[in-house]
């Protein structure tokens, strides 16, 4: 990522990842920099829109590929294209971390349900990855946030 100016805002596109079985579950990293259980996700690269940015970060980081939530876009035609409307759209504060000042992320976070699976994580990323119920995640070291979505959806 280029240097990062104090203040800018980045976007970023995530999801969160729920099983469709019971009892039902959500996917959560932990991310090394935050000390926090989050949901995957990342920045949006200059020639990706939200929905690309999410499937590239999913399967970098949890090995899941939600390649179906390409399904969703609508081609109107060379000029326009309906995306997937997300479920959240967050600003997040990003404290300073080492060389890098403290930033926002402007975040498009989308929803999908998938059967649980095996999963992987990058270890340069994330200490670890698990499947949680809402009580275990609720439990979890997170963001408040966090807690208001997991709320939500579970």
């Amino acid at each position: 990522m280029k240097n990062v100016i104090k203040g800018e805002k980045h976007f970023t596109s995530s999801v969160w990842i729920l099983t469709k079985g019971k009892p039902k579950k959500m996917l959560l990293l932990y991310h090394k920099k935050l000390n926090k259980w989050l949901q995957p996700g990342g920045h949006i690269e200059k020639f990706e829109n939200p929905v690309d940015a999410a499937i590239r970060e999913i399967k970098e980081e949890t090995g899941i590929n939600i390649s179906f939530l390409n399904k969703k876009i609508k081609v109107i035609d060379r000029e326009g294209t309906f995306l997937p409307v997300p479920v959240f759209l967050m600003e997040q504060r990003i404290p300073a971390n080492k060389d890098r000042p403290m930033h926002f992320h402007l975040d498009i976070n989308y929803v999908v349900k998938v059967s649980e699976q095996k999963i992987s994580h990058r270890e340069d990323e994330s200490h670890g990855i698990g499947w949680f119920t809402k009580n275990e995640a609720l439990k979890s070291p997170i963001h408040e946030d966090t807690k208001v979505i997991i709320n939500k959806l579970m």
